[in-house]
């Protein structure tokens, strides 16, 4: 290679080789350039873009399956890579052809539809290559079989669904969006041709599409066109029935954590914690529109006592946010006029853990802004909104009057304060009137 000894450059393979993903991709765009000059750093990047080139075309042709291999997949992480290398000695030609439009940025129609069937034949390789245990696909045999006896076969039936699945895929948008008869019926299609394929088809093809959606709970909007939505008996006793139960464990796990949440952990966890019951409200909506529930049988009950939950851990948490406002922004009681209100109080610091408590708790509440009155706590959160912001203004006011005044010594303090204020009203009210908060107290 011109400017690279063949020693350079099997050196710069290995390393290339094994860089991650993310490397691999920043090192071929920061070289891209510096490579117009030709020389040594145009091979280098000769070396980088092909490198680059191989790891698009093994993870789109394996798109559908990678998320079974993610880390806490079904399946080792590693599987894809010594698929690939496999693939490479039996099937090279279709490799290099892969390679090719891989390296296409603007590839046309008719490239991308050729470049389907590629990628669907070198799935089905892989899969004959794993049953007919050929010689170089025992690396991954053995990696495959290492948690399970038969997860070389395991895999391979899933390879087998890749042409359904990769289409599919395409269509996944529109799938969970409006569903139409049209694509209701479309759903039908492709479930039947899974069905058609292998007697476990269907669930396989269910379980490949959740493993690929960016939000699995709305694998429900399928089911329910699959099944013409259905009544909750008839989907209990089918051989879906395995995907709504997991929905509902999930509403189950999402509570548990939020009941486990510790304002403590601040902003942060207020954050985990609102975005746990919001996912559990979503599963739940979803779960409802989907399938015709009956208060009285094992699902309808299951979810009406999920709903209850919800809410009243929600309550519960907004309920406990005027405390944490107190400990974190105390007052002292004093007289005004013929009896007594509350004043800032700054004989202290503010205290670190009661801070964080505020700050955790008023990161739910001001996170469950967009979705509390659809989750069954609307209400509540209203409620407690108002005092908040009640509160905050009043104390507000009062910090601003002893700037103005300098009424305390610890001036620098009221200015803490006034900060800590500005973020709690962020939170209560918005971004803009925490600005306008630390506007004034800059005035002053």
């Amino acid at each position: 290679m011109a400017g690279l000894t063949d020693t350079q450059a099997s050196v710069l393979r290995t390393l290339f080789g094994s860089a991650p993903d993310s490397a691999v991709r920043n090192l071929e765009r920061a070289l891209s350039e510096e490579a117009m000059g030709g020389g040594s750093m145009a091979a280098v990047y000769g070396l980088v873009a092909k490198e680059a080139y191989e790891r698009r075309a093994k993870l789109t042709v394996f798109e559908p399956v990678i998320a079974l291999c993610a880390p806490k997949g079904e399946f080792p992480f590693q599987t894809p890579k010594a698929l690939w290398a496999a693939l490479g000695e039996g099937s090279k030609s279709d490799v290099e052809l892969a390679v090719g439009f891989a390296s296409k940025k603007n590839p046309s129609d008719a490239s991308l539809a050729a470049a389907g069937e590629i990628y669907d034949r070198l799935c089905l390789a892989a899969a004959a290559g794993l049953r007919e245990a050929k010689p170089a696909f025992a690396p991954a045999i053995s990696l495959l079989n290492t948690n399970q006896p038969d997860g070389a076969e395991a895999f391979a039936r899933y390879l087998d669904l890749t042409p359904l699945v990769r289409d599919a895929m395409g269509k996944l948008p529109e799938w969970v969006g409006r569903m139409t008869e049209d694509r209701a019926a479309a759903v039908r299609v492709a479930y039947k041709d899974a069905v058609d394929l292998a007697d476990d088809g269907g669930p396989r093809f269910i379980e490949m599409l959740v493993a690929n959606l960016s939000e699995p709970w709305l694998i429900m909007r399928i089911l329910s066109a699959v099944m013409d939505h259905p009544a909750e008996r008839y989907v209990a006793v089918s051989e879906l029935a395995v995907f709504a139960e997991q929905l509902l464990d999930d509403v189950d796990r999402k509570l548990a954590q939020f009941r486990a949440f510790d304002p403590a952990g601040g902003r942060a966890a207020g954050v985990a914690a609102g975005e746990a019951i919001h996912i559990a409200a979503m599963e739940i909506v979803e779960f409802e529109s989907s399938i015709e529930l009956n208060r009285e049988a094992p699902w309808g009950k299951r979810v009406s006592q999920q709903k209850q939950s919800l809410a009243q851990l929600a309550e519960t948490r907004l309920g406990q946010i005027d405390k944490a406002l107190d400990a974190a922004m105390p007052l002292q009681m004093v007289k005004f006029g013929k009896g007594v209100r509350g004043q800032p109080k700054l004989t202290d610091d503010p205290h670190p853990l009661a801070l964080a408590r505020a700050e955790g708790l008023m990161a739910f509440f001001d996170y469950s802004r967009q979705f509390a009155s659809q989750s069954g706590y609307g209400a509540a959160r209203a409620k407690v909104a108002e005092k908040i912001e009640a509160r905050l203004d009043q104390y507000v006011e009062d910090l601003l009057e002893m700037l103005h005044n300098q009424q305390v010594e610890a001036l620098e303090r009221v200015r803490g304060y006034l900060e800590i204020s500005a973020a709690m009203m962020e939170a209560a009210r918005g971004e803009k009137a925490g600005q306008i908060i630390r506007r004034r107290a800059a005035a002053a």
